[in-house]
């Protein structure tokens, strides 16, 4: 095990002040869980350990932004109530039920280990998918990440480029409102607008999207477009086409 999770899991329980000590316990073994598996999801992609685990240690985000935002969860007089509860030795699986939100399970699977959640689009072998790490973050806080690519097809029939994303707010607190959706897609050969297909689908904080783009000129990188309320940008998103077979 990675003492730097369990490090970054202590930094965060330091800002939960009004949680009980099993609570605080519960809290940091999920959350050095998630990063383990996170690591292992990446390093089963293909990713050496070293990217692995400072992958999985940077996608989790500010210990002390995290911390504050599971504190708000545990007011003062929950911990009032629990010890209440204690005494009287009843309501114990309401207290549990306070453990960990599902808000917050859900955005740190999205910002970890988005191929374990029950959202990813399984249409093309994980083994077939080439791993990336493109993350944008939208002015409200939400955060795109482009988490895996690949391309299908041949020259007689074209190719189609595919892109596996999750979202989710840096306050895990919070669902995420922008994703793939507030881009507009072009190549780097064409300014022609590329229609969207593919599905999505997630739960409170957190949601995914595989998207594909037909007719993708071969050796071509894709374009991620956004304007709007005042901010503009571009993200560059290349295409595994060393992995495309060639007759």
């Amino acid at each position: 095990m990675d003492d730097r999770f369990q490090d970054y899991s202590k930094a965060v329980c330091k800002y939960v002040n009004h949680a009980t000590g099993r609570e605080k316990a519960s809290i940091q073994a999920e959350l050095t869980a998630h990063m383990e598996d996170h690591a292992q999801a990446l390093m089963d992609a293909g990713y050496n350990e070293d990217h692995a685990r400072n992958a999985a240690l940077t996608a989790m985000g500010d210990p002390t932004e995290v911390g504050k935002a599971l504190n708000r969860e545990y007011p003062l007089r929950w911990l009032i109530l629990s010890r209440l509860f204690l005494i009287l030795a009843v309501c114990t699986g309401l207290l549990l039920l306070l453990a960990f939100p599902g808000g917050v399970y859900a955005s740190l699977v999205a910002r970890t280990a988005p191929m374990q959640s029950g959202y990813h689009e399984v249409s093309i072998p994980a083994e077939e998918l080439t791993p990336m790490d493109i993350k944008q973050t939208f002015p409200n806080g939400d955060v795109l990440w482009i988490y895996a690519t690949a391309v299908t097809g041949d020259d007689d029939q074209g190719y189609t480029a595919h892109i596996y994303t999750s979202s989710y707010n840096k306050n895990p607190l919070r669902d995420p409102y922008y994703g793939v959706g507030a881009l507009i897609f072009t190549t780097d050969a064409s300014s022609d607008v590329l229609p969207l297909s593919g599905g999505g689908g997630g739960t409170h904080g957190a949601a995914y999207f595989h998207r594909k783009f037909d007719c993708i000129p071969k050796g071509a990188s894709l374009l991620g477009h956004y304007d709007q309320y005042g901010t503009e940008f571009t993200i560059e998103i290349p295409l595994p086409w060393e992995e495309v077979a060639t007759p």
